[in-house]
């Protein structure tokens, strides 16, 4: 115990160096020395002293149980009833008689009734999953995907951009992408409940599973983070030959210029969903305040717009940690925000709204629909530096004939429905049109709601109670 003491303020001076160390080496010998000089001679001298008086006590102890073995005499046991000699007591005849008729004389309320009878049941087996199916699930939280999806950019910023490699040479990036996809399908392994081993493959190879005519992580790694990778680059020299690049004078000059948006280079993408949260990663911090221009982003947002499309398919409505993360992203800017960047949100939002292949119910109470007005919300909040009343009014409108897949002028009748029933899927996005109305005079706030058609409250209210 002494010898690992002073081994544990020794490892404290020794390994502390430096000036940043040197606290807790000043402290170490301090403690040392308080221990040697103070601590462990009261601890021996208390331990020294229990020691005696509990071999004092257990002497003591001893000695009584002996005294008391000698004085004390055994009582005899008393007599058996059934031994020879003893005489039985003789019972009255009338006692006898009495109880044996006693059970004749009971009533319903002398006798308690039985117990219920109860069903016992087994126990159930619990189906503890498999530790593939826990780290999956641990794979699967936001903030694992964020650190995954943060380290695979920055391996392809200064790695593979910075060597002019190719993706599938580097070292981490197949088990990195291994395990976005582990993440991926995370819901299936737990619903199997880890009855059935599943390990994407890593997309070095060309491997088909059974039942598919492609392999997905090789096409992520081979075919399309190659093209992530020129996605990256351009944005870059957007950037440089913007005004203020270094690149500037080159571009002015028409000796540089912007690469232009190709439709066909994403064709084929709509299944990779590893690339697409990648992808998303990467124009959440392109659209961040100081990783960009005005100018360039005019050449840079397009790029991204129509990767997404292809990557998803063209339906974005329910990717509401992307559009959370936007928003985040684009109130940074507070009031300085670009009206022109804030036009090219707007519009691929409804763009987006209108292009979505789910239902038109399923679209005005989707999580697009939520964020976008929540976003609006927001700049409406900071003042007409952002957005004004008026744009406020009729992007909102927009929004619904988007999502209802109607023209700006007509009047969306699901929308009413949705708005009249109280829909527990429209709730979210009702809080947000209500948010928008309390913020707007109240003239206004009729004007809009009876070009839509949406009943007045008040009125209904007096009717009724007339």
């Amino acid at each position: 115990m002494i010898t690992q003491t002073l081994l544990m303020f020794a490892n404290c001076v020794k390994y502390n160096v430096g000036d940043a160390g040197q606290w807790f080496r000043v402290e170490a010998q301090r403690q040392k020395q308080l221990w040697k000089e103070k601590i462990y001679p009261e601890a021996k001298s208390k331990l020294s002293t229990e020691k005696s008086k509990r071999k004092a006590a257990l002497k003591k102890a001893k000695a009584n149980e002996t005294t008391a073995a000698g004085s004390k005499k055994r009582k005899p046991p008393p007599p058996l009833a059934f031994a020879p000699g003893m005489k039985k007591s003789a019972v009255p005849t009338s006692e006898k008689k009495k109880d044996d008729a006693a059970i004749n004389n009971l009533t319903a309320k002398d006798v308690d009734p039985l117990p219920p009878w109860r069903y016992k049941r087994r126990k159930k087996e619990v189906e503890i999953p498999s530790l593939q199916c826990l780290a999956s699930m641990l794979l699967a939280d936001p903030f694992v995907i964020r650190l995954l999806v943060d380290k695979i950019e920055k391996i392809v910023r200064a790695d593979i951009m910075k060597n002019k490699s190719v993706p599938s040479g580097n070292a981490l990036l197949p088990s990195l992408l291994q395990l976005l996809n582990i993440a991926k399908i995370s819901t299936q392994l737990c619903a199997m409940k880890g009855k059935r081993l599943a390990i994407p493959d890593a997309g070095l190879k060309e491997i088909l599973m059974e039942g598919e005519d492609r392999s997905l992580p090789y096409e992520t790694l081979r075919n399309f983070l190659p093209l992530f990778s020129k996605l990256l680059l351009d944005v870059d020299l957007d950037k440089r030959i913007a005004l203020g690049g270094d690149l500037y004078d080159a571009a002015a000059q028409s000796l540089l210029a912007p690469s232009d948006v190709m439709d066909a280079e994403w064709n084929g993408a709509s299944s990779l969903q590893d690339l697409r949260v990648i992808v998303e990663g990467a124009f959440i911090h392109l659209m961040q305040p100081g990783n960009t221009n005005e100018v360039a982003l005019q050449n840079q947002f397009p790029r991204f717009v129509n990767a997404l499309d292809k990557l998803s398919d063209g339906n974005m409505i329910h990717e509401k940690p992307f559009f959370i993360s936007l928003s985040h992203a684009l109130l940074r800017y507070k009031t300085k925000l670009p009206h022109s960047t804030r036009d090219l949100v707007t519009n691929v939002m409804i763009k987006w709204l209108r292009l979505s292949k789910d239902s038109n119910e399923s679209c005005l109470c989707s999580a697009l629909h939520e964020c976008f007005m929540r976003l609006l919300n927001e700049w409406a909040s900071l003042g007409n530096a952002v957005l004004s009343r008026d744009l406020f009014l009729s992007l909102s409108e927009q929004a619904i004939a988007a999502a209802d897949k109607q023209g700006d002028e007509q009047q969306s009748a699901l929308f009413v429905s949705l708005w009249i029933k109280n829909d527990a899927q429209f709730a979210l996005v009702k809080e947000q049109y209500l948010r928008m109305l309390t913020s707007t005079p109240e003239k206004t706030a009729e004007s809009w709601k009876e070009k839509l058609g949406i009943p007045d409250e008040k009125a209904d209210a007096m009717d009724t109670s007339s």
